[in-house]
C-alpha cells in the first residue's frame, strides 16, 4: 500500500526567501527612459523548490507593462528550501536604478 500522496492544494506562504535568486535583466527601454518600478507576482513552488512557472501571475505592476516580463523571467529560475508541500508564495520585485 502507497503513502497518501501529499496534498495537491498548495498553502498559502506569503514572502519566502529563495535560495537562489536570478536579478531580473532590467529592460532597455525602461533604463532609457529612466524609468523604476515594482512587480509583485505570486507563483506555486513545487516540492523540489522550484517555481511552478506555468502559476506565475503578476497581481500587480507599476508602471504597467514595463517589468512584469523580466521579473516573471527571473522568478521562473529561482529556487526555494524543498518542501513536503505545494506552497503558494507572493514576491515584490523592486525595479531601481543604480
Amino acid at each position: 500500500a502507497a503513502e497518501p500522496a501529499p496534498s495537491n492544494e498548495p498553502v498559502s506562504v506569503g514572502q519566502v526567501a529563495p535560495t537562489s535568486r536570478v536579478t531580473p535583466t532590467y529592460p532597455t527601454r525602461a533604463q532609457r527612459r529612466g524609468m523604476e518600478g515594482f512587480v509583485e507576482v505570486e507563483f506555486v513552488i513545487r516540492r523540489d523548490g522550484s517555481v511552478d512557472s506555468g502559476t506565475i501571475r503578476v497581481v500587480n505592476a507599476q508602471p504597467r507593462r514595463m517589468f512584469e516580463q523580466a521579473a516573471e523571467e527571473a522568478i521562473a529560475r529561482w529556487q526555494f528550501e524543498p518542501s513536503q508541500q505545494l506552497r503558494r508564495a507572493t514576491q515584490r520585485i523592486e525595479f531601481q536604478l543604480r
